[in-house]
């Protein structure tokens, strides 16, 4: 035989485009043409699923590379079309002048071009055409994808954890989708959720990793029994879709980034989690974030980590060791960083301030009395708030209606303004979009506000309290628990030489009496009126 030929093959993820020609369709009309020209196959590369349009295709690559190293010598590449090789006209340029370095030219079995010059012409021709062609098939395909999710269906991609997809109707030859829950999945999406804020009746709340690990220690699997990942479990914990509403067209998948806001397309679906719930994830995870506080304070295992601060100049407090890590010291950051000059600094034994500090809580702090002095009043106030929460709701709620008005009234806009207009009404309609999601979320805290039975706060409920979280401090618990509660009880632990002061939140311990059980720290809201230790509790630290 005079010629070698290498057989590529490729199908589109674009099914509109390639039903109609199979993998096997284009082998074997391969086979048939080199059979009738007398051309030996020496090597056949195969891409399914794999576009066009770019490089990024592996069978392609390897067939390059073997080309290229002279792994397959061959004086043809034999494609079905000009489009099987590829979409784009610079890209087909480009690789046919590579394969063309190498002795070998490109040809198409359903596009003769001939040779030399008006070969070489009629070939970028036709691969203008085809990358033309393919963006107009891209567009014609998209504007069906948005259609159809604003009609409510579901786009044919692979379901959220916890969802499949069921048949709603059809349409001629057509199913037309949508999700529902898939009640094994779902549970261990409840699950995900409860671990990360509540943790495991044995731990405080855990982190993505932690909750990572705990799914994958126990066998609990992902689809196709993969292990958890803290990708995969960060993804579930973020997604809007366990609280009724996926956004479709949230991401250019080609260019691998977000989209606008005013772009996506709300795709309403079924429940799988209380707003509460899920909104209370999200302020942890905000909490959390490196950007807010640093990894090393967040996963830190010491006690007062992020709260205890010198009270000469503020900085946060870090930790020291002396004696080859035989002692541990709590010790001004400043004065480690820049010497005396900075800040005279303070230093205190890590133990010892640790037990002050739990000290002061359980027999200062939530002692009874203590507890009474320094939420009575509030309680008092609160108790009788259900109108008032009434009133709130309805408030956030006409504000809703209003954000909603004025969303379709920038998106009404939008569709019909000047390209000056667009970039500030694209702005205006995300910051409104953005505070609508602010108000649901507030919504949502209300809500379980106003749903939660509220316990009688008697004496008795004083005391309760009272002992529940002295044991929880100061117990035998989990350590991973205490330092939960004394983050949450506490925001700020000033130092210095003669006296410790501590302060915290009063709807900490407000929502602990008035609860009907004991809420876990990460329920517990943090960002309200503050109570700040007096004399009584306010020891000072000895021999520091």
């Amino acid at each position: 035989m005079g010629q070698k030929a290498i057989v590529y093959a490729r199908v589109s993820t674009t099914r509109q485009a390639d039903h109609d020609l199979s993998i096997p369709d284009q082998i074997a009309h391969a086979e048939r043409y080199c059979t009738e020209r007398d051309i030996e196959i020496v090597a056949r590369y195969v891409d399914a699923g794999a576009s066009a349009r770019d490089d990024n295709r592996p069978e392609f690559q390897q067939m390059v590379t073997a080309v290229k190293s002279g792994a397959v010598t061959a004086n043809l590449i034999i494609v079905h079309s000009f489009s099987r090789f590829f979409r784009d006209s610079f890209g087909s340029a480009f690789y046919c002048r590579e394969f063309a370095k190498h002795g070998a030219q490109v040809v198409s079995m359903t596009q003769e071009t001939g040779d030399g010059a008006q070969g070489e012409l009629t070939r970028q021709i036709l691969s203008s055409f085809d990358e033309y062609q393919s963006a107009e098939t891209a567009k014609h395909v998209k504007r069906s994808m948005l259609e159809n999710a604003r009609r409510g269906y579901w786009n044919g991609s692979l379901p959220p954890f916890g969802y499949k997809t069921i048949v709603a109707e059809r349409v001629g030859n057509k199913d037309k989708k949508k999700l529902a829950t898939e009640p094994k999945e779902a549970e261990l999406v409840k699950l995900i959720f409860r671990l990360y804020l509540h943790g495991d009746g044995k731990s405080g709340p855990m982190g993505v990793k932690n909750v990572t690990s705990y799914l994958n220690e126990r066998g609990f699997t992902h689809r196709k029994g993969r292990l958890f990942s803290i990708q995969t479990v960060h993804g579930i914990l973020t997604r809007s879709a366990y609280i009724g509403t996926h956004y479709f067209n949230r991401r250019d998948s080609r260019k691998q980034r977000p989209r606008p806001r005013e772009e996506w397309i709300p795709i309403e679906v079924p429940r799988v989690m209380e707003d509460d719930i899920f909104h209370a994830v999200q302020e942890q995870m905000k909490k959390r974030h490196c950007s807010i506080t640093h990894p090393r304070i967040t996963n830190s295992q010491i006690l007062l980590t992020g709260i205890a601060r010198c009270d000469h100049c503020g900085a946060q407090m870090r930790i020291q060791t002396g004696k080859g890590g035989q002692y541990r010291y709590y010790a001004c950051s400043k004065k480690a960083d820049s010497g005396r000059a900075a800040c005279p600094g303070v230093r205190v034994s890590m133990p010892k301030l640790d037990e002050i500090i739990i000290d002061a809580l359980c027999d200062r702090i939530m002692q009874p009395k203590r507890l009474k002095e320094i939420v009575g009043a509030l309680v008092a106030r609160n108790s009788g708030r259900r109108d008032g929460l009434q009133k709130e709701l309805r408030e956030l709620r006409n504000q809703r209606r209003d954000i909603a008005k004025q969303i379709q009234n920038l998106v009404d806009a939008i569709e019909v303004g000047d390209a000056a207009q667009l970039r500030a009404l694209s702005a205006r309609l995300t910051k409104r979009q953005n505070q609508d999601d602010e108000l649901i979320r507030l919504t949502a805290y209300k809500e379980r506000e106003l749903n939660q039975p509220i316990a009688e706060v008697t004496s008795k409920r004083f005391e309760v309290v009272s002992k529940a979280l002295r044991t929880a401090l100061k117990g035998d618990s989990n350590p991973q628990l205490r330092r939960a509660y004394i983050r949450h009880f506490l925001s700020d632990v000033s130092v210095s030489e003669q006296s410790i002061r501590i302060s915290g939140s009063k709807a900490a311990l407000e929502q602990q009496l008035t609860a009907e059980e004991a809420l876990p720290p990460s329920m517990v809201p943090s960002t309200v009126q503050e109570w700040r230790a007096g004399e009584d509790s306010n020891p000072r630290p000895p021999d520091l």
